[in-house]
């Protein structure tokens, strides 16, 4: 084995393939054909990026079981998937024939999507069971495998022949007959209390693996796909955000067609390491399909190879910032079957393996792969022609990346670029609590002050922090407004800090990356001893708000464990004795990101009347309001405090904002 090829061990990353799961084939036709796995397997074997009789760098699989599969799958369906995987006989009778046509529409095999096909169990059986081994080998389950020591379990595994995510519990859906991820996924939740995110970053879609947990707070889906005003299986809207104690948990990001790279990417970096923060999960897993790609015949965005490998490295950095490196990677979608997939596969294993991508591709993988691809052209041609794209693609590409003469700007680029934006600040506005929005900010199209910091300390003269200690029944506390980071870091979290992020160590880097930010203001609580035990953010107000002048968000924490002393009043005064806040408008929303207020023992309706008294105090006012994250929860409430010396101009456009009667489309 090469130099090149050896890391792939070193580094805990192991890749699951069976040759009998390309038996999953609907027939020359149809759209999902198994020889791009085949091209995928030739190219990592002929650029020395994977060995498949290497033991280190493979996992091997076996069949989901019956019990397994029905965690996800209802019994009945799993009964007639094993009826229809047997061929018609020609000794059936014409009724025989017409029960079983009868049960492949019921079942959602009686179209051209997902026709039945020979020993359809068996080999769906199969890849379910590669995402069950692979999700459970990171986790350290018994159904991962043994291995010689800790060291040798994987942190990473891929398994480019899954990511089936349209499966239903009852229904065959898009090219899907079981849904791997979700079975796998509820088996982990089965066998340990691990919190599991889930990204899907097909241009379709996730409706199997959402639907699947779409109530549990376990999972949380992430779904970056083409809106469904365009495109199978037509759903995936923003507000498709759970239900029940599942609510907030489902998160969807449809994007524009003919979405290029840099709006993708804008896209992930303001959503995804939000996301991940205030979910902490125990591990990633990820489903890369690849049909995202400007030349695939099916979608209409229009990514290259820079954007999906900008998808493929935040992934594995978010493994290691917040799973301690578990991650499983999924194969998808791409029927690009020889220009795209193999290249787009080969990146993530190289990324996960932590090699070096060769530039070129080999040239007898080109000699063996080229003439498939030109026997195919006239049908991918036909794709792109009904999804009003030009194919620019003269001839087979020979590198791993692409030529970006090959991808003229989008005419309407401007305005895709700008509907994205509106989408991800719905998203931002929704499901990320207001702390975790401040310490990942977004590039504003304006900002009504460029430094908070220089409006809040205008009657300062030295030094621009201030110090008060409070006594309280449990002992002093240190207030610190303006905290610098040098202090912060010396500083360790309480126990029962956790209001946003759920973890206290995650909740002190939150305040760190607030801390740093020069348009926030950070006031914390802390013992003697260097303990913190509560903290105020204020800064400004995101983009649903976009256009209202001097508007700030007040965010207050204080630890479950230090309540009940006042320590939420006496901090929330001291961060507002502000010379300025006469100038400003101030807001909070009291429920939305308090993820603990479950362990009080009260109701939520009497947390609200706690929320009302305490900015109450400082002159806050409750305000009905059209915005989601109160009018779609009941026991929501919004308080706000408008200053004396806000001109009358901004206050009325306050109001009015609080009650917008436009849709949720747009800001």
């Amino acid at each position: 084995m090469t130099e090149q090829s050896q890391p792939a061990s070193t580094h805990r990353a192991r890749l699951i393939f069976d040759p009998q799961k390309l038996q999953y084939n609907f027939g020359g036709q149809h759209p999902m054909d198994p020889g791009r796995l085949r091209a995928l397997v030739d190219l990592l074997g002929t650029s020395e990026l994977w060995d498949a009789n290497d033991p280190r760098t493979r996992l091997d699989l076996r069949p989901a079981t019956l019990d397994e599969l029905s965690l996800i799958h209802e019994p009945a369906y799993l009964a007639a998937v094993q009826q229809l995987s047997v061929p018609d006989a020609p000794t059936m009778s014409a009724e025989e024939l017409e029960q079983r046509r009868d049960l492949e529409q019921r079942y959602g095999f009686g179209d051209s999507d997902t026709p039945t096909l020979p020993q359809m169990h068996e080999v769906s059986a199969v890849i379910a069971g590669g995402s069950l081994v692979a999700l459970s080998a990171v986790m350290g389950l018994p159904e991962g495998g043994t291995f010689a020591s800790e060291e040798e379990r994987p942190l990473h595994v891929f398994h480019p022949q899954g990511g089936l995510h349209h499966a239903w519990s009852d229904r065959a859906s898009g090219f899907c007959v079981y849904n791997d991820a979700a079975v796998a996924i509820a088996h982990v939740l089965q066998a340990s209390e691990a919190k599991i995110l889930y990204i899907d970053f097909d241009a379709h879609h996730g409706d199997g693996v959402q639907r699947a947990f779409y109530d549990d707070p376990r999972v949380m889906t992430i779904s970056i796909h083409e809106t469904g005003r365009h495109l199978f299986p037509g759903s995936g809207d923003v507000l498709e955000m759970g239900n029940g104690s599942g609510r907030g948990y489902s998160v969807n990001v449809p994007l524009e067609p003919f979405t290029e790279d840099d709006s993708y990417i804008e896209t992930m970096d303001a959503l995804l390491s939000q996301l991940v923060t205030a979910f902490a999960p125990d591990v990633i897993v990820t489903e890369h399909g690849c049909d995202t790609h400007a030349w695939d015949p099916l979608t209409h965005l229009n990514l290259t190879m820079r954007g999906i490998t900008a998808q493929i490295k935040l992934a594995h950095q978010l493994a290691h910032t917040y799973c301690g490196g578990r991650w499983v990677a999924l194969g998808g979608g791409g029927y690009a079957l020889y220009s795209v997939v193999p290249r787009a596969w080969s990146t993530l294993w190289a990324e996960m393996s932590e090699q070096t991508l060769p530039e070129k591709l080999p040239q007898e993988w080109l000699e063996r792969w080229r003439p498939l691809w030109e026997a195919g052209m006239a049908r991918e041609q036909l794709g792109q022609q009904i999804m009003g794209k030009e194919l620019n693609l003269p001839e087979f590409p020979t590198t791993f990346k692409d030529r970006p003469e090959l991808f003229p700007p989008q005419p309407r680029r401007w305005e895709i670029n700008y509907t994205n934006r509106q989408t991800v600040g719905l998203v931002r506005h929704f499901l990320i609590p207001s702390s975790i929005r401040q310490a990942f900010p977004v590039v504003r199209s304006h900002s009504p002050l460029s430094d908070l910091f220089d409006l809040l300390h205008l009657n300062r003269t030295s030094s621009p922090s201030r110090i008060r200690t409070l006594q309280t029944a449990r002992g002093p506390v240190i207030l610190r407004d303006f905290c610098p980071p040098s202090l912060l870091e010396r500083l360790r979290p309480d126990k029962g800090l956790c209001s946003f992020a759920r973890v206290p160590e995650r909740e002190h880097q939150l305040m760190l990356d607030i801390a740093r930010s020069q348009d926030c203001a950070l006031t914390v609580a802390h013992t003697p001893s260097g303990v913190i035990v509560g903290q105020v953010t204020i800064a400004p107000a995101d983009e649903w708000w976009d256009g209202v002048e001097n508007l700030y968000e007040v965010a207050i924490e204080v630890s479950a464990d230090w309540r009940g002393v006042s320590i939420a009043r006496e901090m929330l005064a001291f961060a507002l004795e502000l010379e300025a806040k006469e100038d400003m408008i101030f807001f909070a929303i009291g429920l939305s990101w308090h993820w603990d207020a479950e362990g009080l023992g009260i109701s939520t309706f009497r947390y609200r009347e706690l929320i009302k008294h305490l900015f109450g105090t400082q002159g806050f006012v409750e305000y009905s309001t059209t915005e989601p994250n109160v009018s779609m929860e009941p026991a929501n409430v919004l308080v706000a405090r408008i200053g004396d010396r806000v001109d009358q101009r901004v206050s009325r456009q306050f109001l009015n904002r609080l009650i917008r009667s436009s849709s949720f489309t747009t800001f």
